[in-house]
């Protein structure tokens, strides 16, 4: 891995060895009882937080602490700009991800720390795919069950148990870790740009989701579709479009294998679907796909579905599920952003490596990745925020556990500088943790009119400077301080 230290020695030393941070929260409980203030600021838009504690004395800081700052652990898996996935620990400067307002940005310094101490392991109720294992002060926009719950289940951890108006009025929050509960909501975002394409037409488009799912490309003219000899309609689909379209094809069984195959003949409908899915080896959709209209991402689904999905439905008055399946944990991630833009949760679950059989031959894959879902967002259990564009999925288990070895920070260049997790936004940077630490000494001895006064510039000056694109991370600091000096001059003149 990569690395460069934007940052002066003052900023280094800092960042490794913060002066005056609570990074328990056993030290949290034992100072608040002696803290004479406290102020929290924060924004879920970017995902700082910052908590500051002061003592004071005679008019006078005596001590003053702070809590701050959540890192990853080796492991974590974040979504990179075309989809692959990467260990947080082989994150390089340069890389390219795509962040939690669905853009591409850029890695531009990972930070990486020795830890001893206290990990907070979080699982999702959908899946055992959604495990989180995050620092205790890892900032995490979450909705508390309590605040959307239903009347006299605040205590419930169904899904039923939320009241649907009470959602649309309480806004997502960042709340630390070790602050979560069994039963309060993580959030899935889901990207709302629209951005057409006019020469993915909806034709094309269906037969975009029948190629990523099960077709291949042997040469630049010809496009082949596979299905299996019950699956007849599909085919037929194929050759409507063909014949709308006036593409030749030709459609031929594979009588050792029970394949039925439908072959298109024409070099400008190949050169879109190698274009917008990739080659036949490394098939995914292209990032123009992701932003679509609705009705062109229905095609695709519906298409993939049909060649590479199944339906159940256990009772004629129940609702049918939906599954899809795929080798590709980066295709799978597609797959869920798409349906989630058609208002449909869909979790993804992991399958280890299998036999199974297709078409009556035995293959064995290297594992493959299941996404369930309904059509029908008035019967799934998972609810949407219409406000704030994100999926509210519930909290099973929390467990508390010992770790000691490396954490990571990655720092991003665009705002909101926020990257995913298990489709999970996520986020932190290393100058609120240095600025903050340098702050709490220079206040100590202070009168509180004083460092009422400080400034994000004393601050950075004290550091010995800042990357211009960081300053603003210097400013929860010193407004962190305002708010417990606010919050104790208030307190006292009651």
């Amino acid at each position: 891995m990569k690395e460069k230290w934007f940052y002066s020695e003052t900023v280094k030393e800092h960042f490794f060895n913060p002066k005056n941070a609570l990074k328990t929260e056993t030290d949290v409980k034992a100072f608040e009882k002696k803290a004479d203030a406290v102020g929290q600021v924060g924004s879920p838009v970017c995902g700082d937080v910052m908590k500051v504690w002061i003592i004071v004395k005679d008019g006078k800081i005596t001590d003053c602490r702070w809590q701050t700052f959540g890192s990853l652990l080796p492991g974590a898996r974040i979504l990179m700009s075309d989809f692959n996935i990467k260990n947080v620990e082989d994150i390089s400067i340069g890389d390219r991800i795509f962040d939690g307002a669905g853009k591409k940005n850029i890695i531009e310094e990972v930070l990486v720390k020795d830890y001893d101490g206290k990990i907070i392991s979080i699982q999702l109720s959908t899946s055992k795919f959604y495990n989180f294992v995050l620092t205790p002060n890892h900032p995490v926009p979450c909705v508390k069950r309590n605040n959307i719950s239903a009347v006299n289940r605040k205590s419930g951890k169904r899904w039923s148990e939320v009241s649907e108006d009470k959602i649309s009025n309480c806004p997502i929050k960042l709340i630390s870790a070790s602050e979560l509960k069994e039963g309060d909501f993580m959030v899935l975002n889901i990207p709302l740009k629209v951005e057409d394409v006019a020469e993915l037409n909806e034709d094309v488009c269906s037969l975009l989701g029948y190629y990523v799912s099960d077709g291949s490309s042997p040469s630049k003219n010809r496009a082949i579709f596979y299905f299996g000899l019950n699956e007849l309609e599909f085919v037929e689909d194929i050759e409507k479009i063909a014949k709308k379209r006036g593409w030749k094809y030709k459609i031929y069984k594979r009588n050792t294998e029970n394949v039925v195959c439908i072959q298109l003949n024409d070099p400008i409908i190949t050169k879109l679907l190698l274009k917008y899915g990739g080659l036949p080896s490394h098939k995914n959709f292209s990032t123009a796909v992701l932003f679509l209209p609705h009705r062109k991402q229905e095609k695709i689904i519906n298409a993939y579905i049909n060649g590479d999905g199944w339906i159940l439905q256990q009772n004629e008055n129940w609702q049918p599920q939906y599954f899809i399946s795929t080798s590709k944990e980066n295709l799978a991630y597609q797959l869920q952003i798409v349906l989630g833009r058609l208002g449909i949760f869909a979790p993804i679950h992991k399958r280890e490596s299998r036999e199974f059989t297709k078409n009556g031959k035995i293959y064995r894959n290297s594992g493959e990745f299941n996404l369930i879902f309904r059509k029908d967002a008035e019967y799934s259990r998972i609810k949407f925020h219409k406000k704030e564009n994100a999926f509210l999925i519930p909290i099973s288990k929390i467990r508390i556990l010992d770790y000691k070895g490396k954490i990571y920070d990655p720092g991003l260049v665009y705002a909101p500088k926020t990257y995913r997790v298990n489709g999970i936004s996520l986020h932190n940077c290393a100058s609120a943790i240095a600025s903050t630490s340098v702050m709490s000494e220079m206040v100590k001895g202070m009168k509180l009119e004083d460092a009422m006064k400080i400034r994000p510039q004393d601050i950075v000056k004290r550091l010995g400077g800042l990357p211009e694109q960081k300053i603003h991370c210097s400013v929860l600091g010193d407004q962190a301080l305002r708010a417990a000096i606010k919050n104790y001059q208030n307190e006292n003149a009651k």
